[in-house]
């Protein structure tokens, strides 16, 4: 019997125990032979659904044929029918120090890393790829590990599992002031970026790059100065002879890694079955909302509805409460009135949340992305809807996936599907995910992620080029920054630290810095925080006019320095809750309430806490340049920076929020927490905090005690 035969007959309505031998000697063709295992582990996958029509007899084959297709994991609930050499395999695949049983792949390469090998591991979302961090931690063989991971949501997702797997076993770090403890063993979970400002990583054992795919610099689905900031932290571990493991979905290659001995494995295994329905449809979002009411009403179970951006999540989420697709469930209410209070009452992702509907996109304050997921993961709601900022990484517990529409600008690409797709089913929950795809499928095409530094070229940007230490160059790479200094009007050593800005716009703001400097203004000397509106604005103008220029920061509403200062400043003074009702009171062309509340959270969370501080610091640079060639007093303008990156908060209270604890809440214990200038001991008096005896509702005395339970 084909593989399709088998579909057919599983899928049947009359699928029953009389049919079931059949369909085992069938899996069990397809599993013995080489080229068609991977169809057997999915038939096997799919007869593990329906074990409960199986005698004793067929479930002793069927345990058998588990074994074959190596998931060993769902031998566990079967074991008691079991052969003794199955039950030796199942052994064999127990790891004690985790209490897991590793599936095939997973053993296999634990087997390569253990050895020592350096691994580059392309497999899908449902493969398991991260439990082997845990086994390389749990191994004892290491002493400083480090894990790269793209996103800060990420980063306290595994610091969570950790600190439940490992306790004071291991010291997690995962903020730029945390200092590892000496003797002993540590684990850093880091973005790349706060891995590249570290000096105490010079003698790492073992490090892990998630989602290795984001190296690669010219596919321009991301920021390219991020991915330029991963090639360098994997060349700064890298070379310094730490072992190293790197894990991603449907990569079909890398190219670049030459300098180091590399095991790339890609892999198709697959712990779940997944069912795709392809709807074919057009373009048109109101026939698309109909159909994903026709979806949901037929009582699906957890769904993620995934969509190109924040606004087609709001035009969903509407559709879907007119629609009341469902029933709203009370655990959520005390959810929805703290969302509207602390944001808005008609902030679309409040109402949702009161329909029993998350919203999940990129410019959610990170405390609240998590809360949806937690929601979501719990069964307190049963949809969610997301964006790819959920579909990188992070972990959900979904048994269907509906893929809305298309990416913004263009339609997504088999990379993306393939992924999307991955994040259907669950191991030892949902056996068979489900996937809808409500537009055309594109069409296959290989991925091949490209590590810029050992590849480089004349496309290669100069920006990561000029963080290279010359060994490491090309003889034409070099050329090319010779050729870049030479045109300069600055100092090497600011170019070089400023080499995310072109050499271009920053001799135009060196050339505006020195004409008034030598006419004697005092707009730039300023240090500290203690500077004047005028002084700060004149900095935000060469920001917005040549750094983010131009038009850089027009999605954020902001088209001039001086409306940047203010903004800062009454973001600053006011708080943020006053901050974002003046501005959604500010009406403009083609605008909502709810846009304009998305515009308010992007802009804190990209501009102010991210953007504004680095352009800040090129700023600083180059006035320091050209004040001390003229002999004038420099500003420095660094604490200001590191004060907006942490929205005007203590750098201690403003990282709660990483693990999980609104700035909210944060700001009503701050007293509780003083003194601030050490963040593990802010840590230590969270963690020991009496929730009852602290002015907050029970809501938010819930939500802090779900943080204190993950320190």
């Amino acid at each position: 019997m084909s593989y399709d035969l088998i579909r057919a007959e599983l899928d049947a309505a009359d699928f029953g125990a009389d049919r079931m031998f059949a369909a085992l000697r069938g899996a069990a063709r397809l599993a013995n032979n080489p080229a068609t295992l991977g169809e057997g582990r999915d038939i096997v996958i799919r007869l593990l659904s329906k074990v409960s029509l199986c005698g004793e007899f067929e479930r002793r084959i069927l345990i058998s044929l588990v074994r074959t297709v190596g998931l060993f994991p769902y031998m566990k609930e079967q074991l008691a029918v079991a052969e003794d050499d199955d039950l030796l395999a199942y052994q064999f695949h127990y790891m004690a120090e985790l209490d897991v049983v590793f599936h095939g792949l997973q053993a296999r390469i634990y087997d390569l890393l253990m050895s020592g090998s350096n691994v580059v591991l392309s497999a899908s979302t449902s493969a398991g790829k991260s439990l082997l961090i845990d086994a390389m931690i749990a191994s004892g063989k290491f002493r400083k590990v480090v894990i790269i991971l793209p996103t800060l949501a990420l980063i306290d997702e595994i610091r969570r599992r950790l600190t439940g797997r490992f306790g004071r076993r291991r010291q997690i770090i995962t903020q730029p002031s945390q200092q590892a403890a000496a003797g002993a063993k540590s684990v850093y979970v880091l973005t790349q970026e706060r891995a590249r400002k570290r000096d105490d990583l010079d003698d790492v054992d073992f490090f892990v790059i998630d989602e290795f795919y984001k190296l690669d610099i010219r596919k321009g689905d991301d920021d390219e100065r991020r991915a330029i900031e991963l090639n360098l932290c994997f060349h700064k571990l890298a070379t310094r002879g730490a072992q190293f493991y790197l894990l991603g979905p449907n990569i079909h290659s890398i190219r670049g890694l030459d300098r180091h001995e590399v095991h790339f494995i890609p892999s198709g295994f697959a712990t779940v079955a997944v069912d795709i329905v392809h709807h074919d449809m057009s373009i048109s979002k109101p026939e698309r909302l109909e159909r994903l009411v026709e979806i949901l009403g037929g009582k699906t179970g957890p769904t993620l509805i995934y969509c190109q951006s924040a606004a087609s999540a709001a035009t969903i989420a509407e559709h879907l409460i007119g629609n009341e697709i469902v029933e709203p469930p009370a655990a959520t209410i005390p959810t929805a009135e703290w969302l509207s209070e602390n944001f808005h009452a008609e902030w679309i992702v409040a109402k949702a949340v009161r329909a029993g509907i998350g919203i999940h996109h990129g410019a959610l304050p990170r405390s609240v992305q998590q809360l949806m997921v937690r929601l979501f993961n719990s069964g307190a709601i049963r949809l969610l809807v997301c964006t790819s900022t959920l579909i990188e990484g992070v972990n959900t517990a979904a048994e269907t996936v509906i893929i809305f529409d298309r990416r913004k600008r263009s339609t997504f690409d088999f990379f993306t599907y393939k992924n999307i797709q991955g994040r259907a089913g669950r191991m030892g929950r949902y056996f068979i995910g489900k996937v809808h795809v409500l537009e055309k499928p594109p069409a296959e095409e290989p991925f091949v992620v490209e590590y810029e530094i050992g590849r480089q070229d004349d496309e290669t940007p100069m920006e990561l080029l000029l963080q290279l230490p010359e060994e490491d160059l090309t003889e034409d790479s070099s050329e090319r920054i010779k050729n870049e200094l030479s045109r300069s009007l600055l100092a090497e050593e600011t170019i070089r630290a400023n080499a995310s800005v072109s050499v271009e716009i920053q001799n135009d703001i060196a050339r505006e810095i020195e004409h008034r400097l030598k006419q004697g203004s005092e707009l730039y000397g300023w240090s500290g925080l203690r500077c004047s509106h005028p002084q700060l604005a004149a900095a935000c103008e060469l920001i917005v006019g040549h750094i983010r220029a131009p038009g850089g920061l027009a999605e954020h509403r902001v088209f001039s320095g001086s409306q940047l200062a203010f903004k800062l400043r009454q973001l600053e003074y006011d708080g943020f809750k006053s901050f974002l009702d003046a501005f959604v009171k500010e009406e403009y062309p083609n605008s909502t309430l709810g846009s304009r509340i998305e515009v308010v959270l992007r802009f804190v969370r990209r501009v102010v806490c991210y953007q504004f501080s680095q352009d800040l610091m090129v700023i600083d640079r180059i006035q320091r340049d050209v004040a001390l060639r003229l002999g004038v007093a420099p500003g420095n303008y660094g604490l200001y920076a590191e004060h907006a990156e942490n929205l005007f908060m203590p750098a201690s209270l403003n990282a709660l929020e990483e693990y999980g604890l609104p700035l909210q809440i944060v700001r009503k214990i701050a007293n509780a927490l003083a003194p601030h200038e050490d963040f593990d001991g802010v840590l230590t008096r969270l963690k020991r905090l009496d929730s009852g005896e602290l002015d907050l509702t029970q809501f938010e005395r819930d939500w802090l005690v779900d943080t204190q339970l993950a320190i």
